[in-house]
């Protein structure tokens, strides 16, 4: 076994924990380029994470592209997301499996349709029937979330339908729901189809008061009844999906949004649940992990049978606004879980854990997550193993022709090498395939400087060969992106050959590494040696020198571009146009000192649309999409 670059494996078996995180799209800029999600990452891989939980469904909107979505509410894609051309889903699947760790993406919204708009925003204006109502008749709402009537069976297919969707779109490790899915406020109920609904049940009667015992459990089973169905669909469209919640707290879950989560656990709908123990105070903390199960296992005060402690991992508040839980609050919640028997946590959320909240993430990779887990709902099995690169320079690699390396165009390891568009020149690589099992081949793109608009990869594997010609002018087309699927027999074999003679034009091939990882899809049974290899030539993380999110964005005609360099540095900051066309010269060569810098950009100029910022800066490229709405 290998040990992970800052953490020594000490024992042929790793623990089993559950080591998690939120990824938001509020309040956190992780989702909104390539590179945050890459540099992510890797920054939760290198101290010991091992699943993440990003968000794909906030704000009625879905951040990846669904024709559910476009069916049902009209709009595909979050407009930002849609805009840039990005699906930040799939972008974060590749990365993080790159690094091993698993991926479940959060429907956070749930059956809420919008916050702060009385008039329930774009899904209600397109099936207004779809509103949850209260006594009085208006939209129900709590907390200025205003909600979709859950026990809609047309509401309730909707949700089905976009999270089946991405169970079969895309090679994910599990969905979640949280404190909105399977949720609604205790304030609602009181549409026309729920009263009808009611009546059939009940000997046409109409509903109670909000605050009766027996309507509360009533519409809670209705609730506990959909997540059922939410669990036997995902079984049956894939075994190996784990179904994933983070509720309230019981019995306030109940009381408030009529959340009988424990019911879930005692009927066997869920997997793993992450209750939302948010406290600032660690006895308050300590109290409500102790409250699910009692002062000891066969105490009749907790709500939780002791044998479910396996398949309960706390949601930690690490941030909320301006507030933090900083190391000294959670690595003892961490050593109070262990003690108690549970084995893991998630922690709200990614941007608590950095120098704004004392170094949060260092400390928990030096101390508590020190040595590596694998996830205990895999059943001591690595399910999702490490990605296998191998980069230009390496020993595996056969070259024929010239190839120039030009150090002015990163790489994904470091400089990148190219040649010329119809000359003879190839590159064969080779693998070293760690299982026979169906793999996804990804193939780096570098940002070059003239490069061809068909560069031409031919790929071999047990089936055949098969030849991909790949754009690389296409913005889109930067980072890792996929080749194809091969399927490959264990050992070592020449995957993937770039061929400069086939290329559609002369012009400069750029290449640099490739990757290949399991496709679980295909190849759910496979079963992979527990090791995690530091893979010596994964990317150092380099986030000194970072080109930050503009603000406001979307913008209209002006924005704010951050940036920070770590040392004085001469800088150049462009803005493209979606075609690649340069629009606009902010500064070209300038010197700039260490620390952080703004630029105001005004693009009265502009037509609306999506640009890119392009900054230089320390032989490095950082690319950040902006959207200028008129």
């Amino acid at each position: 076994m290998f040990p992970l670059v800052g953490h020594a494996q000490d024992t042929a078996t790793p623990p089993q924990e559950l080591r998690g995180v939120w990824i938001t799209n509020v309040d956190s800029d992780v989702l909104f380029t390539k590179q945050k999600i890459e540099e992510a990452m890797d920054y939760l891989a290198d101290r010991g994470f091992n699943v993440v939980f990003p968000v794909v469904w906030n704000k009625g909107y879905t951040l990846h592209p669904s024709a559910v979505a476009k069916e049902a509410i009209g709009v595909e894609q979050d407009p930002f997301f849609q805009g840039a051309g990005r699906d930040p889903l799939q972008e974060i699947i590749v990365e993080a499996h790159r690094r091993g760790m698993e991926v479940i993406p959060w429907f956070e919204y749930g059956f809420a349709s919008i916050y702060g708009d009385q008039t329930g925003g774009h899904i209600l204006r397109k099936n207004p029937h779809w509103a949850a109502r209260n006594a009085n008749g208006g939209i129900a709402q709590s907390n200025n979330f205003y909600w979709m009537n859950g026990f809609h069976h047309e509401v309730q297919e909707f949700m089905m339908d976009m999270i089946k969707e991405v169970i079969e779109k895309y090679d994910v490790d599990g969905i979640q729901g949280d404190d909105r899915l399977p949720a609604m406020p205790v304030q609602a109920g009181f549409s026309d189809y729920t009263r009808a609904l009611y009546a059939s049940e009940h000997n046409g009667a109409d509903v109670p008061d909000q605050r009766n015992s027996g309507f509360i459990q009533w519409r809670a089973d209705k609730l506990t009844n959909f997540a059922g169905r939410l669990y036997s669909m995902v079984k049956e469209t894939n075994p190996n999906v784990i179904v994933s919640m983070s509720p309230s707290i019981y019995r306030w879950s109940l009381d408030n949004y009529l959340q009988d989560w424990p019911n879930w656990i005692d009927s066997s709908y869920v997997d793993i649940v992450h209750p939302q123990a948010y406290r600032y105070s660690l006895g308050d903390y300590q109290g409500l992990i102790k409250s699910m199960f009692g002062q000891f296992p066969a105490s009749p005060n907790g709500y939780l049978y002791a044998d479910s402690k396996p398949m309960v991992f706390p949601g930690i508040v690490i941030k909320a606004g301006a507030a933090f839980n900083g190391p000294a609050y959670v690595l003892e919640a961490i050593e109070f879980n262990r003690d108690y028997g549970l084995n893991g946590e998630v922690f709200f959320f990614y941007e608590g854990l950095d120098e704004k909240n004392n170094y949060l993430g260092d400390s928990l990779g030096a101390k508590p997550y020190r040595e590596r887990a694998i996830l205990p709902y895999r059943n001591g099995k690595m399910y999702r193993p490490s990605a296998t690169l191998v980069h230009e320079t390496d020993e595996l690699v056969s070259k024929t022709g010239t190839w120039t390396t030009d150090e002015t165009v990163a790489g994904y390891y470091d400089q990148s090498i190219y040649t010329s568009g119809k000359s003879s020149s190839k590159l064969q690589y080779t693998f070293s395939v760690p299982q026979e099992a169906w793999y996804r081949l990804y193939t780096w793109i570098p940002s070059g400087k003239r490069t061809t608009t068909g560069a031409h990869y031919q790929l071999t594997d047990q089936e055949g060969t098969q030849s991909i010609i790949l754009n690389h002018q296409n913005f889109a087309n930067r980072g890792w992106v996929e080749l194809g699927e091969v399927f490959l027999a264990q050992g070592e074999q020449a995957i993937v050959t770039v061929d400069a003679d086939s290329a559609l034009d002369d012009r400069n091939i750029y290449v640099d590494a490739m990757m290949i990882m399991v496709d679980r899809k295909k190849s759910p049974d496979v079963e992979f040696e527990i090791v995690f290899s530091s893979n010596e030539t994964e990317k150092e993380i380099v986030s000194e020198i970072s080109l930050l999110p503009n603000y406001p964005n979307p913008f209209n005609p002006t924005t704010t571009i951050p940036f920070r360099l770590d040392q004085p540095q001469h800088v150049s900051l462009y803005v493209y146009d979606i075609m690649g066309r340069r629009v606009a010269t902010l500064v070209q060569n300038q010197m700039y000192s260490k620390g952080e810098h703004q630029l105001s950009y005004d693009a009265t100029s502009l037509s609306s649309g999506t640009y890119f910022i392009t900054m230089t800066a320390g032989g490095s490229r950082f690319t950040q999409p902006m959207l200028l709405l008129k």
